[in-house]
């Protein structure tokens, strides 16, 4: 009666065993919702008003990294850098992005290779005062 017994508490460790390293291999994509927060104006600018305060953004995680602080918060917030953001463009007051500009800023100044995409808005805009 103990052999059966045995053979299957081996069996079944072997096979949580594969399950751990099988979900530890796999690449998730997952969404999150971010709050957007403006700081650092530009010289002689009072206040910044964005299109939209919640930004959805698509991560590529490998494993249990999606598991990371930056991902498992419970009040997710994005801080930006308004005069670093702006800083190639010329416009005045008013200043536009895509999602895909949005994402090269975001992965080279917040999150690294690990954004995949914004998901929403389309366009992001600024309006300064």
């Amino acid at each position: 009666m103990k052999l059966p017994s045995l053979a299957f508490i081996v069996c079944l460790l072997i096979s949580i065993a594969c399950w751990v390293v099988i979900t530890l291999s796999k690449d998730y994509k997952m969404t999150y919702e971010y709050k957007l927060v403006c700081d650092n104006l530009p010289e002689g600018r009072k206040s910044v008003t964005a299109s939209d305060t919640v930004l959805q953004l698509t991560f590529n995680q490998k494993g249990l990294r999606y598991l990371t602080k930056p991902f498992t918060e419970k009040d997710k917030v994005v801080t930006v850098s308004v005069s670093e953001l702006i800083k190639p463009k010329n416009k005045v007051t008013v200043y536009s992005f895509t999602n895909k500009e949005m994402c090269d800023f975001l992965a080279e100044h917040n999150f690294g290779p690990e954004l995949v995409a914004v998901s929403s808005p389309e366009v992001l805009t600024f309006y300064l005062r």
